[in-house]
């Protein structure tokens, strides 16, 4: 079934190099240029997460995992994809189309750790919100029900089932794209569910805060946190949802009509998912922002 699988991106592979070459350099230079950016961005969020105080403990474990899946995005399957393309243009420009030497382990492991590694920041992300829900509705019964264990639990859970999904796409290449339909379907409706949830809930208590008699410092506390609350969660389902609807739309009118071109381009989005999440923690965590900028000043004197 690998083979196979390998077989049929190869050919995948073969048919942009020779038709669509604009497309692959595209891919190619954006891919080998954001691969160290998700790196660094995310080693520096890792460090971050790691000695900020001011998290609370399941969160920053959800987000530690978030971002070692974005750091590996970011190590391989960037990296790996970038390179891949670069080894079949220069191939190309000397008149050798015969790129059977990656098969059938360079792209099956590519395919492999790219599915994998994605399949897991798209979970981690499905994870945050989640968690973002039950704290958010739980309120005090929220300390009790998500404890340190049971995130722990879900985290490996998170990352068998990436893995089971991963397996299952390379073994059955003729239904790969059902696979990644179902993923990123499932992933999709839950996080938009959580995410208008927890709108909801932030809007309900803001104004049964401005409806009761409660001290302007009160008032003020409270309504400043749901609004931060808000704002937090719309941020991250923005970026998540502009990264992972493109593909899969693309996968879904690829079951149709041809659409490889369109569905190796909007591959790129999930990868460059890697990059902008580092992005929008430093812009929305003040003390991951204050513990990046010493990182750097202290690595970079000038």
């Amino acid at each position: 079934m690998a083979t196979q699988f390998c077989t049929n991106t190869l050919e995948e592979f073969a048919q942009l190099v020779s038709f669509k070459e604009t497309l692959m350099l595209t891919l190619c230079v954006l891919n080998l240029f954001f691969s160290p950016v998700a790196t660094l961005g995310n080693l520096l969020v890792i460090r971050a997460l790691w000695k900020a105080s001011s998290i609370p403990p399941t969160i920053r474990k959800l987000s530690l995992s978030l971002a070692f899946s974005d750091l590996a995005v970011g190590l391989f399957a960037q990296s790996m994809y970038g390179v891949i393309i670069a080894v079949m243009l220069r191939m190309a420009t000397n008149g050798n189309y015969n790129f059977d030497f990656l098969c059938p382990t360079v792209l099956t492991i590519w395919h492999f750790c790219a599915f994998l590694l994605t399949c897991a920041s798209f979970l981690n992300i499905t994870a945050i919100a989640v968690d973002r829900l039950l704290a958010v509705s739980l309120h005090l019964r929220y300390q009790e029900l998500v404890t340190s264990k049971r995130a722990v639990i879900a985290l490996v859970s998170l990352w068998i089932t990436s893995g089971v999904a991963a397996s299952i796409y390379i073994a059955l290449p003729n239904r790969n794209n059902i696979t990644v339909v179902i993923v990123e379907l499932v992933g999709l409706l839950l996080t938009t569910l959580a995410y208008i949830r927890i709108y909801k809930v932030v809007k309900y208590h803001r104004n049964r805060i401005q409806s009761q008699l409660q001290s302007p410092s009160v008032q003020a506390t409270e309504l400043l946190r749901e609004k931060k609350t808000a704002l937090n969660a719309l941020f991250v389902y923005v970026v998540f949802v502009v990264c992972y609807l493109p593909h899969f739309c693309s996968t879904m009118l690829s079951q149709i009509i041809n659409f490889v071109a369109a569905n190796r381009a909007t591959f790129f989005f999930l990868l460059l998912n890697s990059s902008l999440n580092p992005i929008v923690y430093y812009w929305r965590y003040r003390e991951i922002r204050e513990i990046v900028k010493n990182t750097v000043k202290k690595n970079i004197p000038c």
